[in-house]
């Protein structure tokens, strides 16, 4: 009997492929569970099956002999889990290592691989099978002995990958000044990634000293997304503004995701600094001043009452809405971050007024 070409071994994988698709979803859920566990913040986890034109044309420029090419290809379940900061790449290594059985032999590592004096693609490829303690479980059985490639890699190194793969692998051999200046340019990604690491760090201690000037009662401290974050967690404020707007009609606790929490304190702290409220203390002197605040929040739920808008939204929002109520008295006022409608509504009412 002639022995299988490689386009049979393409038609008995195509034939299996929907098993490697189903297994390759099930890792991707199964890593974000584990990462979210682990309150490791990922870029994104990338999941696929290898393709049947992809597993031929691998079968053929690698010439395998192997007696069973599907059983002995270790990628053909593939997942890349992208990262924002370098030292994350060795804390997802140890979760796969704790949640999978890593395939050494087969596996790599590509930043260790480097020379002091190299610079290049940086990545880590873990070739894994499920562990012990999940592989018998009856919903991972059709899955049992299936390898699946892990990468892990940063937002940066993974751009290295993508944008230098263009370029290094047009030519089989590029010429030597234009390989010195890609290898420049992968050590400025590298150096790119510390920076990040280091930014981090700088900003999580920046946080930490807030916290402790705020809890010592100082308040003579620059306004910040970090520092107004300390600001109405310690001192009560926040709980205490909550209230305020929840007895005078207007939700200041309205759920929203954690990018518009983002944008909704970026824009506060634009407000603040518009107005001359650089400080803690300048914005807690505004809060203190209840009178001012009541009429304030009567101009804002009058302008949602014409708009037909609900009077709810984010604490930072809402308080971001009194201050321009309150202190801007331009033709425009709230102008930006708002729309032109809203700042037409509230200049309108304070015409009629």
């Amino acid at each position: 009997m002639a022995e299988p070409t490689a386009d049979d071994w393409g038609a008995r994988y195509a034939a299996r492929r929907h098993t490697y698709e189903e297994c390759a979803s099930r890792l991707r859920d199964l890593l974000k569970d584990v990462l979210r566990s682990a309150d490791i913040e990922v870029v994104q986890i990338e999941s696929r099956a290898k393709t049947v034109a992809s597993f031929v044309e691998k079968i053929t420029r690698k010439r395998r002999d192997d007696p069973d090419p599907i059983a002995a290809m270790t990628d053909l379940v593939g997942l890349r889990v992208i990262t924002y900061y370098a030292e994350d790449l060795r804390r997802v290594g140890a979760l796969i290592d704790r949640e999978f059985e890593i395939d050494h032999e087969n596996s790599a590592d590509k930043i260790d691989g480097l020379a002091l004096d190299q610079f290049g693609y940086r990545s880590t490829h873990y070739v894994v099978r499920l562990g012990p303690s999940r592989r018998d479980l009856l919903e991972w059985a059709p899955f049992q002995a299936i390898r699946a490639e892990i990468q892990v890699r940063t937002a940066l190194q993974h751009a290295w990958a993508a944008v230098s793969h263009k370029v290094e692998y047009k030519s089989a051999a590029l010429p030597e000044p234009v390989r010195r200046r890609l290898y420049r340019l992968s050590a400025l990604f590298e150096l790119a990634d510390e920076q990040f690491s280091s930014l981090r760090d700088q900003s999580d201690a920046t946080d930490t000293e807030y916290r402790a000037e705020v809890s010592r009662g100082s308040l003579d401290v620059p306004v910040d997304t970090s520092s107004i974050g300390a600001y109405l967690s310690i001192t009560g404020r926040g709980d205490e503004l909550k209230a305020f707007f929840h007895a005078n009609g207007f939700d200041a606790a309205a759920a929203v995701s954690e990018e518009r929490l983002s944008r909704d304190r970026s824009d506060l702290v634009d407000v603040l600094n518009r107005f001359g409220l650089t400080t803690l203390a300048d914005l807690d002197a505004f809060i203190a001043d209840t009178a001012r605040m009541r009429s304030a929040l009567r101009l804002v739920l009058e302008v949602h009452r014409r708009l037909d808008a609900a009077p709810a939204a984010s604490l930072d929002d809402a308080l971001t809405l009194l201050l321009i109520a309150a202190l801007d008295d331009s033709d425009r006022p709230g102008s930006p971050p708002y729309a032109e409608d809203w700042a037409e509504a509230l200049s309108q009412i304070r015409q009629e007024a």
